[in-house]
């Protein structure tokens, strides 16, 4: 079960292409790239093994467990694909009605994100292995039949095909970060190959001006909280080319960042009276030498100076910036400097704080929507997460585009995120 075979060309229209745009994929490019993430997200779970004891790790509280998270991403893709779900009224209250069952019995109720809570998806008793995995390969064989049968190549068509594509892709960060926290590692080493080193580059200086922030292109596919587009006027500012790297971080924690309220926020010195932190998550001491290690999958290496910082809490983020005279970005002003990319400006590394709380767009209510699994936790997030900006090392390089957004809660170090920063 390491991949999947390509349906013939004979179902598609033209040749093989690499298309360099992933958010405007035609069919035979969507099917490939449906096909490659799967064969991403179960290079990662290989790290679990074949036998059902290798996949039930200690519980996480900031991930879902690897057996739920293979046939939640089946299920997913099926909704969307496969179902033909249609939205009904009943008692006054719109639902969502699927015209065809799941192709395996209690999918819904196990694997649907609406039903089953993050709590519950620790405890709940799932089918063996080979049972996940048969079904998880059903169903792609299945999206891919359709994909093959659509009649253009529209967005309105692709949509769904390709909702379900950036929903498994951005579910390979979460795998990763499991793994992390476990100090595990996937079979193939190339997985966690570190991203590139960003020694200090200096800053870049944008002078602002109006500015479209989000998805403002008349074609192609955005996710619902990117849109509609925000029309913004930004000042001038001041921006970090790179995200601060390890060497910069080091210093805030060698003058005794953690030891010195008067560098955290309240929510942060709140945070950190709970915590027994005087480093980023996974850092520590090595007990001879006294020198910095980083706990990188299943190795303890020596820090490398040179990478981002990851692994940073938004309270860490903004501890070092209090430290240094300096400041979070917010989001109209990373997008701009992503969108623009004057003078070099370099992301792609780890995802990045914002100082932006994560709130929906003016008009987000009268955007015209597709709703299904997920967008109800997309809005619960509104107002009680933070905006982060940027792509991870970790992930398909598919899911690298400057309008993206991602919410996380500000204590949340799993995630392969670090932060960059602005002049005050």
């Amino acid at each position: 079960m390491s991949g999947f075979t390509m349906l013939p060309d004979l179902y598609f229209t033209g040749g093989r292409h690499d298309w360099s745009d992933a958010r405007r994929l035609p069919r035979e490019g969507l099917a490939q790239a449906l096909v490659d993430s799967r064969n991403r997200t179960l290079a990662w779970l290989s790290a679990f093994g074949a036998a059902r004891r290798g996949w039930i790790v200690p519980r996480q509280y900031d991930a879902d467990p690897p057996l739920w998270t293979l046939g939640h991403l089946a299920w997913h893709a099926e909704w969307w694909c496969l179902r033909d779900v249609q939205w009904q009224e009943r008692a006054g209250v719109l639902l969502p009605v699927p015209a065809a069952p799941a192709l395996l019995d209690g999918a819904d109720e196990w694997f649907d994100p609406e039903r089953i809570g993050p709590d519950a998806r620790w405890e709940v008793a799932l089918p063996d292995v080979a049972a996940l995995k048969h079904y998880a390969a059903s169903v792609l064989d299945a999206v891919l039949r359709r994909i093959a049968l659509l009649p253009d190549d529209g967005d309105d068509t692709l949509y769904p095909f390709r909702r379900a594509l950036q929903h498994e892709d951005a579910q390979i960060e979460r795998i990763a970060a499991l793994l992390q926290a476990l100090a595990m590692a996937p079979d193939d080493p190339a997985l966690t190959r570190p991203p590139v080193s960003v020694p200090d580059a200096g800053t870049l200086q944008f002078p602002g001006g109006r500015f479209t922030q989000g998805w403002g292109e008349p074609d192609g596919f955005a996710m619902p909280d990117e849109l509609p587009a925000q029309p913004t006027y930004v000042p001038a500012f001041e921006i970090d080319a790179a995200p601060v790297t390890n060497a910069q971080y080091l210093e805030f924690v060698d003058d005794g960042g953690y030891e010195r309220p008067n560098w955290w926020s309240p929510a942060g010195r709140q945070w950190l009276m709970t915590q027994e932190r005087s480093a980023p998550r996974y850092w520590e001491r090595h007990a001879q030498t006294r020198a910095w290690m980083a706990q990188r999958f299943d190795t303890l290496r020596t820090l490398n100076p040179d990478e981002a910082v990851r692994h940073v809490t938004l309270y860490e983020a903004q501890a070092w910036c209090a430290w240094a005279g300096r400041r979070l970005p917010d989001e109209a002003e990373w997008e701009m400097a992503a969108v623009q990319n004057r003078g070099g400006f370099r992301w792609g590394m780890v995802r990045e704080w914002t100082a932006t709380p994560y709130e929906p767009y003016a008009g987000f209510a009268d955007v015209p929507s597709h709703p299904g699994p997920g967008d109800s936790e997309m809005q619960a997030r509104f107002g009680l997460c933070q905006a982060v900006r940027g792509a991870c090392f970790v992930g398909p390089t598919r899911l690298r585009h400057a309008r993206a957004r991602l919410a996380l809660a500000p204590e949340e170090d799993a995630a392969f995120v670090g932060f960059r920063t602005c002049a005050l």
